[in-house]
């Protein structure tokens, strides 16, 4: 009898030991501490090089160039639309603290400067003027710059019209 209380106890516990060893993976552990890990800063990124080619105003993740470089070499400058009413309307265009500000637009036939609003956005500088003679305004953006000619795409404040112009640049 005492032999069959040893077996029992025996397998019991054997029985124990492999229920244990089995349920162990099912059992949350908690999870290793480990130290931080470093990181690198992000790279510094050069300014766009001037090209023959034409050059997209637009660019995802485009950094700031310094206050003193301009962001798309020779976007400063006095821009004319021949198509314009009344022979040509001259966008003048600056570089001032690190952005691009329009500073005038002005028809010599209209005369004045109609100048609204003006914003320089991801690559990107549009511009809005109200000649006296319209009901609309015309809203611009430019969309590329080959050397002496700046395309912008135009839009009345209505919606009524759109389109695509090169402006050229005056001296």
């Amino acid at each position: 009898m005492l032999r069959k209380f040893w077996l029992v106890l025996i397998g019991a516990i054997a029985g124990m030991g492999i229920v244990a060893c089995s349920c162990s993976s099912l059992m949350p552990t908690p999870a290793p501490v480990l130290p931080p890990v470093a990181t690198l800063a992000p790279l510094a990124t050069s300014a766009p090089l001037a090209t023959s080619a034409p050059i997209a105003t637009s660019a995802a993740g485009a950094t700031s160039p310094a206050v003193s470089q301009e962001a798309m070499l020779g976007l400063a400058g006095n821009w004319i639309d021949p198509d314009s009413s009344g022979g040509g309307t001259v966008s003048t265009i600056a570089w001032q603290n690190g952005t691009y500000v329009v500073t005038s637009v002005i028809n010599s036939t209209r005369g004045g400067n109609e100048l609204k609003t003006f914003s320089w956005a991801n690559g990107v500088l549009t511009w809005e003027y109200c000649p006296a003679n319209m009901q609309d305004c015309i809203i611009q953006h430019t969309v590329s710059l080959n050397g002496d000619s700046l395309t912008v795409d135009w839009v009345w404040s209505s919606g009524n019209n759109s389109g695509t112009s090169d402006l050229q640049r005056q001296p």
